[in-house]
């Protein structure tokens, strides 16, 4: 296939075209230059893993891709969820999928090591199973020491001078308990955010009236749940979605977590996909209040040993 950019750009807006989810085409595209890269370096067709693969979405369209740079017979997606590595393995047959916990040790030092690992999607779940009965919401310090030990497995599976692509959802920087206030559009964006207080599970969505029917104050911390999970009301998803928080590191714990674990951070991008939806649910009124970034993206590769 040819290599040169043009065609690459063209291939992927033709192929990603009916792909809803915006950000998982950010994760394909950065992957897919990646990999690109690090098949024009060396000679051997590269090992791709993916923790968390699910139905195989991301791993799958990529090898799909370059089934010239990469081995899918040694490519491998791992994930709890029986029913989706049975999507997975009907849509890529070829590819090794692997039933069980990526954030077991034992599971990870079996699969061997890998040129690239992929984590699209996937760290968040690690933080909202982390959920505590005694505290009724997630127990946040544990949480956090949980993603990073699952980290540190993603980064245990890669060769020296391998690649970690994360893709996953981004807490804001700043006070989390800063209060802010918001102005719902209509009558029902205002029940539906009452719903959403009431069935949300991660974390305890707490808010108080605001001078009119219409307006809320609340933190930082919930708008920012309210936001990004508020679009999957009465969606199939919501069943899912309701019980995950797509936050849990802010941009400066992301490079020290990757720090921590000898990843060298070479890209980072911060964004959002759904500022347009979020406006036409809410209007900001406290002044220098933005809607916050949802999305990290971060290609790191792992040191090579001396």
């Amino acid at each position: 296939m040819p290599q040169n950019d043009d065609f690459w750009d063209f291939y992927w807006e033709t192929r990603l075209q009916p792909m809803e989810n915006l950000g998982k085409r950010e994760a394909i595209l950065a992957a897919s230059g990646l990999i690109r890269r690090l098949a024009a370096q060396g000679d051997r067709p590269l090992r791709l893993l993916e923790l968390g693969c699910g139905e195989g979405q991301i791993i799958g369209t990529l090898l799909d891709a370059h089934s010239q740079l990469c081995d899918i017979r040694t490519s491998v997606g791992v994930d709890y969820n029986a029913q989706s590595l049975a999507h997975c393995r009907r849509d890529y047959p070829g590819l090794q999928c692997v039933k069980g916990d990526f954030t077991d040790p034992d599971l990870l030092e079996e699969l061997g090591k890998f040129e690239v690992v992929l984590l699209v999607n996937a760290l968040h779940e690690v933080f909202s199973a982390s959920f505590s009965p005694e505290l009724q919401e997630i127990d946040i310090p544990a949480a956090k020491q949980h993603v990073e030990q699952a980290l540190a497995g993603a980064a245990g599976c890669l060769k020296p001078g391998g690649w970690v692509v994360l893709f996953d959802g981004l807490e804001p920087p700043g006070d989390p308990g800063q209060s802010l206030r918001i102005c719902f559009r209509d009558d029902a964006i205002r029940e539906d955010f009452e719903t959403f207080a009431r069935q949300y599970h991660p974390l305890r969505i707490t808010y108080r009236e605001a001078g009119d029917p219409l307006r809320v104050e609340l933190s930082q911390r919930d708008f920012t749940r309210y936001i990004t999970k508020s679009i999957f009301l009465r969606k199939k998803l919501w069943k899912t979605e309701q019980l995950e928080s797509y936050q849990y590191f802010t941009e400066k714990e992301h490079r020290a977590a990757f720090a921590r674990q000898g990843l060298k951070i070479s890209e980072l991008r911060t964004l959002t996909v759904n500022d347009g939806k979020w406006r036409r649910l809410v209007k900001i009124d406290t002044p220098g209040v933005k809607f916050p970034e949802e999305h990290i993206l971060i290609l790191a590769q792992k040191k090579e040993q001396v």
